[in-house]
């Protein structure tokens, strides 16, 4: 099932071109992975897919309404500010915000999203704790929760793992692998290209505010595109639980 269908989506800053014409679609089933350099215009694009920014193009998600957006398709930002000391259950609970229309208080299914929110995210021993005092790798993890109990068809996170240690980044990753199992789509921008190889279905390399490569990841990744876009080398490698990908430093001749 298509849960996001972009078609010639432009973005403009006074005479820049940020988004250029890019087309893109996500379905249910699939964690595509957003690749590109500093500035290649991936954040842009997630926001104006939700439009949250001016664009020209067509956005099948930007086209709903702001209630039906939001039971839709779950946003967690770059931005990781937590405004209020309030817990981390609270903050997890917010999450379902889209379906508490009218007061309706939070029902026995609303506390189970919640719970497995926290479960999934390994934030149990946290939840009683105050979310302003935590670290900020468990921050992040507390905000992933948060979306994660909005329970949406479709997740879009903009660099998720940053700043996340290596086993929650893995964790975080094996998260959303299981979401598309369960018939979900994801759309996750990266720059960990390892991880990207390793648990995407699908990459998405945008440069200078185009897509241009869009297919499974080796096929994106190739020795070519490396160079070209980032300016570096990579190496696939077969390891006991199957490929894996590494930047290296000198670029293929």
């Amino acid at each position: 099932m298509r849960l996001l269908a972009l078609e010639n989506l432009c973005v403009r800053r006074g005479n820049r071109i940020v988004v250029d014409g890019v087309s893109l679609e996500v379905s249910g089933g699939e964690v595509v992975g957003l690749i590109g350099p500093n500035g290649a215009g991936k954040t842009t694009l997630m926001r104006a897919a939700q439009g949250l920014v001016a664009y020209s193009g067509t956005s099948s998600l930007a086209d709903l309404s702001a209630r039906d957006r939001a039971r839709s398709a779950a946003w967690l930002p770059q931005t990781r500010d937590i405004a209020w000391p309030i817990s981390v259950a609270t903050l997890v609970a917010l999450g379902r915000t889209p379906y508490l229309a009218g007061g309706r208080k939070l029902s026995a299914a609303d506390r189970a999203a919640i719970d497995t929110a926290i479960d999934r995210m390994d934030l149990r021993a946290l939840a009683q704790r105050t979310a302003t005092e935590l670290s900020g790798g468990e921050q992040a993890r507390a905000l992933i929760a948060r979306v994660l109990a909005q329970e949406t068809p479709l997740l879009l996170a903009d660099e998720p793992v940053s700043g996340l240690d290596p086993a929650h980044q893995i964790a975080t990753m094996r998260v959303f692998a299981g979401l598309a199992a369960d018939g979900r789509g994801v759309l996750v921008s990266l720059h960990d290209l390892g991880l990207a190889a390793r648990h995407c279905t699908r990459l998405a390399l945008m440069h200078r505010g185009r897509i241009v490569a869009d297919g499974a990841p080796r096929e994106v990744l190739s020795d070519a595109r490396m160079r070209d876009v980032f300016g570096v080398g990579g190496h696939w490698s077969e390891g006991p639980d199957g490929p894996a990908f590494h930047v290296v430093e000198g670029i293929p001749a």
